[in-house]
């Protein structure tokens, strides 16, 4: 099974990041329970986190180009591959939902 960390890091102050925050959150909306598992802020303040489950890494490519985070130039995006050897029981079916194969 294939997972994206996504890491997001603020490239502008925190006012302009704020100013698109909402936007980011409802875009993120959008993926809830299809491709998007978990998102959220760091601790230290400075970007944020998404766990992602997609079909390629074109497919979170495709999602990160539209997040207003980009288009407001307020962000950087770094996407790492996660190849899940080991699993949580239980959490296989969460994971991998419709469409996507281990």
């Amino acid at each position: 099974m294939i997972l994206y960390t996504v890491i997001i890091r603020y490239s502008k102050p925190k006012e302009e990041v704020l100013a698109v925050v909402d936007a980011h959150r409802s875009y993120l909306d959008l993926f809830v329970g299809g491709m998007l598992l978990a998102s959220g802020p760091v601790e230290s303040g400075d970007g944020g986190i998404l766990w992602v489950r997609a079909n390629s890494r074109e497919e979170v490519q495709e999602m990160i180009a539209k997040d207003p985070y980009v288009l407001a130039d307020v962000a950087h995006y770094t996407v790492l591959v996660f190849e899940v050897k080991k699993l949580a029981p239980g959490l296989s079916d969460v994971l991998l939902g419709e469409g996507l194969s281990a």
